[in-house]
């Protein structure tokens, strides 16, 4: 289990800011420098850009500084309830006590961001359990976009947001593209560049996405509407009925018609709306 011991978000020091532990805070540190900054490594201070992450062991010095403008910066100390951190981190493949820059941070910001809010908000139920679960999805999902940035160019890296929010939309049945020719010109990509990158990115098609999110969004009108199955497979892109129950069965191993068994509506109204 994670420990989130403090943490500061979009932090201002006013004029400058140096920190000096030599034996460091007894606690791991996750640090994100959004201003040019000086740390001590490997016994010389070397200027780091902004927007540099460094996660410092425990026990490892944290000496940086920064005099000449504000230093602004995002911080997490924390600490496991297990002697395994280190191997924590070798397993997600991410280094300790070096300087990474991410192409484009803001997951990890916004992620960040939200901790900092359960953070002060310690009057919820499961307070430490809520913080461990979101910092080690922060983590998680740091090592995720390391590896990335090693993997692909900055470019490649840099279209991975916009096709994660696309993804979103798509499986939250926020939008409904007929096609990947559609997608793709609206993204003013090629349609088969489109498709490598989308698979790439994500293991799976986009027309496989597309087409679980129509089945998710037609097993949750079967299940809390009396709309008819034909109504249903008009409202989630098919034209053809059957051809609807054939894809519908062949996803949740049941026909439209049983599932709604299933789920308890069985008599659906074919003209009352819910």
């Amino acid at each position: 289990m994670i420990k989130v011991v403090d943490m500061g978000y979009q932090f201002v020091n006013v004029g400058g800011f140096e920190a000096n532990r030599p034996e460091g805070s007894g606690d791991y540190l996750f640090l994100f420098l959004r201003c040019p900054t000086e740390i001590f490594l490997d016994g010389a201070y070397q200027w780091v850009p902004a927007d540099t992450y460094i996660i410092f062991g425990k026990g490892i010095p944290q000496i940086y500084r920064k005099w000449d403008a504000h230093f602004i910066n995002d911080w997490i100390h924390f600490d496991f309830d297990c002697d395994c951190a280190d191997k924590y981190f070798e397993k997600l493949g991410v280094p300790l006590n070096s300087p990474i820059v991410l192409p484009n941070n803001t997951e990890i910001t916004e992620m960040t961001s939200g901790l900092q809010i359960d953070f002060f908000s310690n009057h919820k139920e499961n307070y430490e359990q809520i913080l461990s679960e979101k910092a080690d999805a922060l983590f998680q999902k740091f090592a995720e976009l390391y590896h990335f940035s090693n993997e692909y160019s900055e470019k490649k890296y840099n279209y991975r947001q916009s096709f994660t929010k696309l993804r979103q939309r798509i499986l939250n049945r926020q939008y409904c593209p007929d096609s990947s020719e559609e997608i793709a010109a609206s993204m003013n990509l090629s349609v088969s560049y489109f498709q490598h990158l989308y698979k790439d990115f994500f293991g799976n098609s986009v027309y496989k996405d597309i087409i679980s999110a129509r089945i998710e969004q037609a097993a949750h009108l079967l299940g809390h509407t009396e709309y008819s199955i034909s109504r249903i497979a008009s409202l989630c892109g098919y034209d053809n009925v059957e051809h609807f129950s054939r894809i519908f069965k062949k996803y949740k191993g049941r026909s439209p018609h049983n599932y709604r068994k299933w789920v308890g509506i069985s008599k659906p109204s074919q003209g009352k709306r819910m």
